[in-house]
């Protein structure tokens, strides 16, 4: 009788990105002040390049005076580029900044022109990807206020792509700490300029595309017949 052996062997993978998650990115507003000098200078937002960034001026910023809603991007960056831990700042005024940092800005812009009660949007594309106060609420009496004083982002917090603003991710001065002060530098309470760390974790990379679900699979079949082995005997006969 014959046998048929049969083999069947199935190989086959998934690769399952959660759909939800929080794209990541590579620039975060780290720091926000309203001076103590002439007209509440200097005027300035501090961020901090996660990863490297080949050309900024798809990056602006926008404000939301006295809680009156965000008119969108006010400021674009210049077509230029940054590195992984560079600190940039976007200043209403050159001369007052310098006075008080005893550095250069990086830009200066009207819109940075802002007050001790007012939020920040930061966008890419023209898309918010972090925000620092509430853009619908005078910041006046709130927890993030910082008049005449500052605020800044605590250390391995931001890099996700987000537009709540979370308080509990920075830490204040609390407003009018720089009341009498004409430079950072010896200050009671100085701006912590230049200090934030993303931590020991390597920044997240980017993500380019929405989350999404792949199923990847292949099979292979093969079908093997054998015939058992018979052994040939002879047979003897008996005379």
């Amino acid at each position: 009788m014959k046998k048929l052996i049969c083999t069947i062997q199935v190989a086959g993978f998934l690769l399952f990105v959660t759909p939800g998650l929080s794209q990541a990115t590579s620039l975060i507003i780290t720091g926000v002040i309203d001076g103590p000098l002439s007209g509440g200078t200097p005027k300035a937002v501090e961020l901090y390049a996660l990863n490297d960034i080949s050309d900024m001026s798809i990056y602006g910023l926008g404000s939301a005076n006295n809680g009156g809603g965000s008119d969108g991007i006010e400021f674009t960056f210049p077509t230029i580029s940054a590195s992984t831990g560079d600190f940039l700042y976007v200043a209403s005024d050159n001369e007052e900044f310098k006075n008080f940092f005893s550095f250069t800005p990086s830009s200066i812009t009207p819109s940075a022109n802002i007050n001790g009660d007012d939020a920040i949007k930061l966008f890419r594309n023209g898309t918010v990807i972090d925000v620092f106060g509430n853009i619908a609420m005078d910041g006046t009496g709130q927890p993030w206020e910082y008049l005449d004083g500052w605020a800044y982002r605590t250390d391995a917090t931001g890099g996700l792509d987000t537009s709540t603003f979370i308080v509990s991710e920075w830490y204040f001065s609390s407003p009018n700490a720089l009341d009498g002060e004409t430079a950072n530098n010896g200050a009671t309470i100085p701006f912590p300029a230049g200090t934030f760390s993303p931590g020991s974790t390597p920044p997240p990379i980017p993500t380019p595309e929405p989350s999404t679900i792949l199923l990847l699979g292949s099979g292979i079949a093969v079908l093997a017949g054998k015939r058992p082995s018979r052994k040939i005997g002879r047979k003897t006969l008996k005379k």
